[in-house]
């Protein structure tokens, strides 16, 4: 690309653009969980080899292959969501390096290197959190770099790989690159790194120095047969239903004219684009590496201009939702309920709580290294997610969920869920009413409602909680969802007004 006027105009409006996907909120659940997991670590001088944060799989083997992360992020959630807010930023940070390092390599002009940042920022859009996908993502960008410049070495492979296979599982992709770097390389007859294979040998002798030797490698499997792919976003095939994604639609359709453009002349890259363009497509997971290949091939093929005007309208467009200004978005953590748990921890601690899946990391973190969860975002819960959706389906479905694991209470998501019933009055007179789904699902002589918001409802067994505290915290009449049956029961005289409005103003106030 020719030198633009006004260069300083168009490096400034690229790398504002990379500088606001730099400042997006935290907003991963399972920051909470890996937060756990450090200071489980660091308590007791170990890597976990079995569950120790739930009352559901307690005991059970886990293989804890991103505990190097979890060791790192620890002392930045000490600090609070500001602290965690500055570890994804650094994250970021570090994944974008290699690639700018690349492009400086191919000799890219100061505006081609702000277009790469802006075009990376569009692509990693989706994963730009607090995750240690982003760790691969840089490893993998400095990998790709060494082997395009022709690098390689027994000592860089084994070092790096011993590092990362402790980090993030991620290194299996990395290991796969040298045997398809080579096989492209030789189909199109150009020369291979010298010392790919000895790094390549040191690479895999490096995953070796992990706490679980050989065994890591079954997570792999684990993960390929786990239906979860096919049930959570972040898990699940590249989808447009997904503002966050739409960004990197535009940049894999450009990935892909660029890499048939660079077919012939550089066919490494060309190939890198297009296994991970698939990749992506079948899991969203794994466009964190999409742009280690595809930024240096775009960076100079497309106008400057034109670049940065379709990212600023993306990003505007897709990043509608976000809360700018809070370092933590608790867009999928239910913090209020949480912390009301906490906060009646006495009553709750010898309960056994039911928690929406993506709660738990957060709940347990917050309970503290005694505190118990019924899951959270691990692998080893995936399987709940099937069944907790199975136990939604009824009210007998779910009164079975809740007996086959002993469950004493609820921590659930507000659903808008209506459902509609017949009252029978005891005059004979019958009347329709509209009801929030709990009604019929967990009726009010078993279950006691003893705090709710928009997002969240929690309901303890009347049995299992003292007298004196349920009559202190429940929600016998002012409910969500249900104004209608509390209009009928009020016009009926059946509910008191006055402990009504105490209720109204119990909820008001947000106090437990």
């Amino acid at each position: 690309m020719s030198a633009l006027p006004k260069g300083g105009a168009l490096r400034a409006w690229a790398y504002a653009l990379a500088l606001i996907v730099l400042c997006l909120p935290v907003m991963s659940p399972d920051v909470w969980w890996h937060l756990s997991a450090g200071r489980w670590i660091l308590a007791h001088r170990a890597v976990p080899a079995a569950d120790a944060f739930s009352f559901t799989l307690a005991g059970a083997p886990w293989i804890d292959f991103e505990w190097g992360f979890q060791l790192l992020l620890y002392p930045f959630g000490l600090l609070g969501d500001g602290g965690l807010w500055a570890a994804k930023a650094l994250l970021l940070a570090l994944a974008f390096l290699p690639i700018d390092g690349f492009l400086r390599d191919r000799g890219a002009s100061a505006v081609e290197r702000a277009v790469g940042a802006a075009i990376w920022a569009a692509a990693i859009l989706p994963k730009a959190d607090l995750r240690a996908d982003l760790i691969s993502a840089g490893l993998f960008a400095w990998q790709l770099r060494r082997l395009h410049a022709g690098r390689a070495s027994f000592l860089a492979g084994f070092a790096v790989f011993a590092c990362w296979a402790n980090l993030h599982a991620g290194f299996a992709l990395g290991l796969a690159l040298y045997p398809a770097w080579a096989a492209v390389q030789r189909a199109f007859r150009r020369e291979r790194p010298e010392g790919l294979w000895a790094e390549a040998c040191g690479a895999a002798l490096g995953t070796l120095l992990n706490p679980f030797g050989l065994s890591l490698y079954a997570v792999f499997s684990t993960h390929a047969l786990d239906p979860v792919r096919v049930g959570v976003a972040e898990w699940g095939a590249f989808s447009l239903r997904y503002p966050f994604q739409w960004p990197l639609a535009a940049a894999l359709a450009a990935g892909l004219w660029a890499a048939w453009r660079a077919r012939l002349r550089e066919p490494g890259l060309a190939a890198a684009v297009l296994a991970l363009t698939a990749a992506t497509l079948f899991s969203s997971r794994f466009n964190v590496f999409w742009p280690a290949a595809a930024v240096p091939l775009l960076a100079a093929a497309l106008p400057a201009r034109a670049v940065l005007a379709a990212v600023t309208v993306l990003l505007a467009v897709s990043t509608r939702q976000v809360e700018w200004g809070r370092a933590y978005q608790d867009m999928f953590v239910a913090r209020r309920a949480a912390d009301f748990v906490v906060s009646q921890r006495e009553v709750f601690a010898p309960l056994r709580i039911f928690n929406t899946y993506e709660w738990g990391g957060y709940l347990g973190w917050r309970l503290g290294p005694e505190g118990r969860v019924f899951g959270d975002g691990r692998y080893l819960f995936h399987g709940q997610l099937g069944e907790a959706q199975d136990a939604l389906s009824g009210p007998e479905p779910l009164a079975a969920f809740l007996e086959r694991h002993r469950l004493d209470g609820l921590l659930i998501k507000n659903y808008p869920t209506r459902i509609s019933g017949v009252r029978v009055y005891p005059d004979g007179a019958r009347r329709e009413l509209s009801r929030p789904w709990y009604a019929a699902y967990l009726p009010r002589d078993r279950w006691a409602l003893v705090w709710w918001d928009r997002k969240a409802l929690i309901f303890v067994e009347r049995s299992k909680a003292p007298a004196a505290w349920l009559a202190e915290h429940e929600y016998r009449w002012f409910r969500p969802g249900d104004d209608e049956a509390l209009s009928d029961a009020l016009s009926r005289g059946e509910a008191p007004a006055a402990v009504v409005e105490a209720e109204r103003a119990r909820h008001a106030s947000g106090r437990p």
